[in-house]
């Protein structure tokens, strides 16, 4: 199935230049991919009461296109392009009014087991083969790069209000702290093209996370860390 939802810019998601924000445009792909996983009934909250999994974010690879504005209407479409024996792939698409694609997003997901902590197979948490809408045809290619060379530019203490129902660090909660390493002035002035984000670990409440940053030409990589294993990891292009 397809799952659509009809949305307008709010205040509490725009930038300081009254656009649909970055965070704003990772928190509708959050909304979108686990409302489509309710209809489905796959979502987390579902999942962890029937199979004792929880479904995690492995990565997300994130398109702008188009500015959105402040009080503009857009529609988020979310669908499974396909399974495989561990990994749950999603796309959705982020329309204007008009139809025209502002933005597009790949997702991989995968389920973790409660007691384990290891990655279960999809067919052992509901996912059926059927639910699978078949690929949009874009191109969604995460991306490889060098992590060498990187400097220290923030530190940050997971709070309670970063904790998701998991009681791990919410997938958006990491863009928030990526974001923060650019000033105002920069996020008024750069263009943000793509947005890629690995996440290789899990943080929890009080953890201490520690940012590291390249710039390379046309783009930003960016690695965050707790102790010496990584946690997160991006590539950001201009």
């Amino acid at each position: 199935m397809k799952y659509v939802k009809n949305c307008t810019v709010s205040g509490s998601t725009i930038d300081s230049a009254t656009n649909l924000s970055v965070i704003g445009h990772f928190q509708a792909v959050e909304d979108a991919v686990t409302e489509l996983m309710g209809e489905l009934k796959i979502d987390g909250i579902t999942t962890q009461k029937l199979y004792h999994a929880i479904w995690v974010f492995a990565k997300n690879r994130l398109k702008l296109i188009k500015l959105l504005h402040w009080g503009e209407a857009f529609t988020v479409e979310s669908f499974i392009s396909s399974t495989s024996r561990v990994r749950l792939n999603v796309e959705t698409e982020i329309r204007n009014a008009a139809g025209e694609l502002c933005a597009y997003s790949g997702v991989e997901l995968c389920a973790i087991d409660c007691d384990t902590g290891r990655i279960r197979k999809v067919s052992t948490v509901g996912v059926e083969e059927s639910m699978a809408e078949g690929a949009s045809g874009r191109e969604i290619k995460f991306a490889k790069y060098s992590l060498d060379d990187l400097r220290a530019v923030d530190s940050v203490k997971v709070r309670s209000t970063n904790i998701d129902f998991c009681h791990h660090t919410n997938n958006v909660e990491y863009i928030r702290f990526l974001m923060n390493t650019y000033s105002v002035r920069e996020m008024e002035e750069k263009q943000f093209k793509e947005i890629e984000i690995c996440y290789a670990k899990q943080s929890f409440e009080n953890d201490e996370l520690q940012i590291y940053k390249r710039s390379d030409e046309g783009k930003d990589i960016l690695v965050i860390k707790k102790d010496d294993d990584i946690v997160v990891k991006s590539e950001i292009v201009f």
